[in-house]
């Protein structure tokens, strides 16, 4: 089992929000979570083209902002104890065994803020995801990479295909018709197409990393999830060129 050895803690995490409708790919970055001391403040991206498109999938309306703070309301303080009830507590006797799941070692000094960001904190059934941005990060460093939009894509990729180990390739996509932005991952021993993409949120730094001539050294590190739904994760290093 591979671990994050650097833990870079974060001024601000983007809290993502997907339409449960199936027929729905796309997730939105409708918030940031704010640190504000040893708490945090939540300020919706109202004026953002990814809210307005969340809106128009139904963010608001019939499916609310996130639970007890509602989208009209366009900023909220110490908002940190509620976000935390995504996570297991710490003084349970199982949360050795989540931290090995986001690969981070247990006893590792981190704050309850970046383990938000390291953990995603998803809930099963959940239409919210939470993403660290990993701002000015210098490497060297580790994450734990979720592929995005994988189920879309395993008839491709078949996910019986996927071992543990195996290397991933991150390439630009500039012809994408949904993102002129995204970056695509490729599993280069299973298929040469590609097998889901990077998340949104961390594409603005990511592409600064490539185009900073970085060491991007992924590997797929967890294979999770029901039948119609496969959850692939990569262990994502980043160096500078030696």
């Amino acid at each position: 089992m591979k671990y994050i050895e650097h833990i870079i803690e974060p001024t601000r995490l983007l809290l993502s929000w997907q339409s449960p409708s199936s027929s729905s790919r796309g997730r939105y970055i409708v918030a940031e979570l704010l640190r504000n001391g040893d708490d945090a403040d939540l300020v919706y991206l109202s004026d953002s083209q990814d809210y307005i498109k969340a809106k128009e999938k139904g963010f608001t309306g019939e499916y609310g902002g996130y639970p007890g703070f509602p989208a009209i309301n366009k900023e909220h303080s110490g908002v940190l104890a509620a976000f935390i009830k995504r996570l297991p507590p710490r003084y349970r006797t199982d949360f050795e065994k989540f931290m090995d799941a986001i690969r981070i070692r247990p006893g590792t000094d981190i704050s309850d803020f970046a383990l938000l960001g390291y953990a995603g904190a998803r809930l099963p059934g959940d239409d919210f995801y939470i993403i660290h941005p990993f701002d000015k990060a210098r490497p060297p460093f580790e994450l734990l990479l979720l592929v995005a939009g994988y189920r879309y894509y395993r008839d491709n990729v078949p996910y019986e295909a996927l071992k543990i180990g195996m290397a991933a390739k991150f390439e630009a996509e500039p012809s994408n018709p949904h993102d002129k932005n995204a970056i695509r991952i490729v599993i280069p021993e299973v298929a040469d197409q590609t097998a889901g993409y990077v998340c949104r949120g961390l594409l603005p730094q990511f592409q600064r990393w490539l185009d900073a001539g970085w060491d991007i050294e992924g590997t797929i590190e967890r294979r999770n999830g029901v039948n119609d739904h496969p959850i692939v994760y990569l262990f994502v290093k980043i160096r500078k060129p030696t």
